[in-house]
């Protein structure tokens, strides 16, 4: 379906999530005008561990990863948010309680910042937001499961290749150390496993 001429290029993403939850035009305007734009420079942390959750961030442009902080200081990287999906803690943000996890840019980002008390209020007025947040809650909850069975069933070598599928091109756009966190292996495993790939590739 074609764009509305009304609604902002940089909302276009979201917009298509709202087609499929069969959000009416008269309600993505509520939306498009409740909500702010907020550019996000590389190393800001838009949820830290501890912090209450009371907002959604829809990711316009721009790279996030979302980590645990170990008790040993390590940092521990469980996802990356990329150009048109949600970067937060939904169980946080569901459940009133504090996020276990940090969300950090990691480039220069573009956001649409929505609050949760106003998509609550949203969701009793009309089923179509029930729909929408069902439909960003359940892609979370879909890649969550991949992400454990990566972690309990396949090797080192599998799950890097995993993250390639996962992530295309994401390599190419973040450090190695942070790759390694992902997969669950030292930086220096991962540097020869590497070596290893291109020496089989000979």
């Amino acid at each position: 379906m074609d764009m509305p001429i009304d609604v902002n290029h940089h909302y276009a993403a979201l917009y298509k999530l709202a087609l499929r939850a069969d959000v009416t035009l008269s309600q993505w305007k509520l939306l498009q005008e409740h909500t702010t734009l907020r550019d996000i420079t590389a190393g800001t942390k838009l949820i830290e561990t501890g912090q209450q959750v009371d907002r959604a961030f829809f990711c316009v442009s721009g790279l996030f990863r979302l980590y645990y902080l170990l008790e040993d200081g390590r940092e521990y990287n469980v996802a990356f948010t990329l150009e048109g999906d949600f970067a937060t803690s939904h169980a946080a943000m569901i459940a009133h309680q504090p996020s276990s996890f940090t969300i950090e840019a990691l480039e220069d980002s573009l956001v649409i910042e929505i609050e949760y008390d106003l998509l609550q209020q949203w969701m009793r007025q009309h089923h179509s937001w029930e729909r929408f947040v069902r439909l960003s809650v359940e892609r979370l909850y879909l890649r969550k499961e991949e992400r454990e069975r990566e972690l309990l069933y396949l090797s080192a070598k599998q799950r890097y290749y995993a993250f390639l599928h996962k992530y295309p091109g994401l390599a190419q756009r973040i450090a190695q150390y942070h790759i390694a966190s992902y997969i669950g292996i030292s930086p220096v495993s991962l540097s020869r496993l590497l070596h290893q790939e291109e020496d089989g590739m000979e």
